[in-house]
């Protein structure tokens, strides 16, 4: 008798870890699908520099407030830029000091065949046209398109086209022969060339939906789409 009921609490022991075996996979498999895979790309230097990253989605969206925090708080793009630098090195996205003047020193030598005359207007009805410039700006459920981030030999960003189609929670900031900064909205635009970084939610093949950029570029033009 005592052997039956040894018999049947093994029984019940392995229907138990039957039952209980699926239902944890599925809740591993759940956590899984909340990781967000976001690429870095340092283009500071003569060569661009990937990481991929991985977050849960409140990490990633932690992240994203913190970045828009500061962009919408600084006083400059000066201190925007030094400010998210600075999160960049405190999450060990980069390892080293990198500053606002430094990166336009950067680019100054990088476009040194170019004229940089600062000067100050405003978009004119949101639209920016802009060249040898900082930018930075976020899009957020969108649809970025690159060429060249690791398809060249990359010569200080130029071989990088981008095409981007938007919203943009804080609008989009460039300073260079212009300064010019657009509302809040819709956007499409284009950028040639970048010196600093690009940081996004891949989904797929040179392609992104959340990106946020800081640094140079050669060339770019914004237009609203309202």
């Amino acid at each position: 008798m005592k052997r039956r009921g040894f018999e049947i609490c093994i029984a019940l022991l392995l229907f138990v870890g039957l039952a209980v075996t699926p239902a944890m996979g599925s809740i591993v498999e759940a956590v899984d699908t909340e990781k967000v895979t976001v690429q870095f790309w340092d283009l500071t230097g003569k060569k661009p520099v990937r990481k991929v990253l991985e977050y849960t989605e409140s990490e990633w969206t932690d992240l994203k407030n913190q970045l828009k925090t500061i962009r919408t708080t600084s006083d400059s793009i000066e201190e925007s830029f030094n400010a998210q630098f600075a999160l960049f090195k405190e999450y060990g996205i980069i390892s080293y000091d990198m500053t606002y003047e430094t990166l336009r020193a950067n680019a100054m030598e990088s476009f040194k065949n170019k004229h940089y005359r600062p000067a100050r207007e405003t978009a004119a009805n949101n639209i920016v046209i802009n060249a040898i410039c900082a930018i930075n700006f976020e899009l957020t459920n969108g649809s970025t398109f690159v060429f060249g981030l690791n398809t060249f030999i990359n010569i200080v960003g130029f071989d990088i086209i981008s095409f981007h189609k938007g919203y943009s929670p804080d609008g989009i900031q460039t300073k260079g022969l212009l300064e010019q900064s657009t509302e809040p909205g819709e956007y499409i635009g284009s950028m040639f060339g970048l010196l600093g970084y690009w940081f996004g939610t891949k989904t797929g093949s040179g392609t992104y939906s959340d990106l946020v950029v800081s640094g140079f570029t050669v060339a770019t033009t914004w237009l609203p789409l309202s």
